[in-house]
């Protein structure tokens, strides 16, 4: 039987989707995702999609449940995805975002309803647990979604208590991620996901006040040497990239304050990246004096 595709417009326009939609029709429903942080949000929820906008870079990037999409088709990047190819697919579901995506809704909602995910512009974590909630109520699975969700509130408040212990409450740290080859670095802002996730266990930092686009705005090396502050760096994949000698001018690095997390991290959302990224940054934290 064909599953009534009235049911998911009605998700996609009002974020609710009747629980029973995929047990009354038997079978689980044909979803497109156009963001990385959709693809993990589905996977997650146990839908592994038909289509998917740059599964190899999801593979590179984000990496959970990548084996799921081996035989998944691509249905072009993540910027202008091929609406032939997301046609031919014929889903019940299409999943996309707001800051890619708002311009070519009514071309996707020829081919499927949309759920059209919001901009992160005002509060990245806050925005982790809005979407998963809508994509959990657009498939059906919200009891599941909010499971995890309130697996992540126990989790951040058990490092908040433990960072309080040793001594982190209220201090400053200062979340990048190097950018492979380029000079410049993502400097995460205040409105970021792991800004949201420095706030949530109690500290502070040169950036929060900082709303940006995306919730990151750029820096180079130069702008930490008047930097007071401990250092987080997201790997970017180079060994030894901080070991430069302009590097070691750096006060977070003559002190021996600047922590390198572990590379596969992906900073920007996710039920199962989001977690990942505070134990990691916590975990690191606890291991070096504040």
């Amino acid at each position: 039987m064909k599953t009534d595709r009235r049911h998911f417009l009605a998700a996609a326009g009002g974020l609710a989707l009747s629980p029973l939609l995929a047990r009354a029709h038997r079978r689980t429903p044909r979803v497109l995702t156009l963001e990385y942080h959709a693809t993990e949000m589905a996977l997650a929820l146990g839908i592994v999609p038909v289509g998917v906008a740059d599964p190899k870079g999801y593979a590179r990037w984000v990496g959970v449940g990548k084996d799921q999409l081996r035989h998944v088709a691509s249905v072009g990047n993540r910027q202008q995805p091929s609406i032939e190819a997301m046609a031919r697919l014929q889903p019940d579901l299409i999943i996309a975002v707001g800051f890619r995506h708002a311009s070519l809704r009514g071309l996707f909602e020829r081919i499927a309803p949309t759920l059209m995910l919001p901009n992160p512009e005002q509060d990245g974590l806050a925005g982790v647990y809005s979407d998963y909630r809508s994509v959990g109520a657009a498939l059906g699975l919200a009891s599941r979604a909010e499971q995890a969700l309130q697996q992540l509130d126990a989790q951040i408040a058990t490092e908040r208590l433990r960072l309080q212990a040793a001594g982190w409450a209220g201090k400053p740290l200062a979340i990048l991620q190097g950018l492979g080859g380029v000079s410049q670095m993502w400097a995460f802002a205040g409105n970021s996901v792991p800004g949201g996730i420095q706030k949530a266990l109690g500290l502070t930092g040169p950036w929060m006040g900082i709303t940006a686009r995306q919730g990151v705005d750029t820096k180079t090396v130069e702008d930490l040497l008047s930097l007071d502050t401990t250092l987080a760096l997201l790997s970017d994949g180079r060994p030894g990239a901080s070991k430069s000698t302009i590097w070691q001018q750096v006060p977070a690095v003559k002190q021996g304050r600047l922590i390198e997390l572990p590379a596969g991290l992906w900073p920007f959302g996710g039920p199962v990246s989001t977690p990942n990224l505070v134990h990691a940054l916590s975990s690191a934290l606890l291991r070096v004096a504040n």
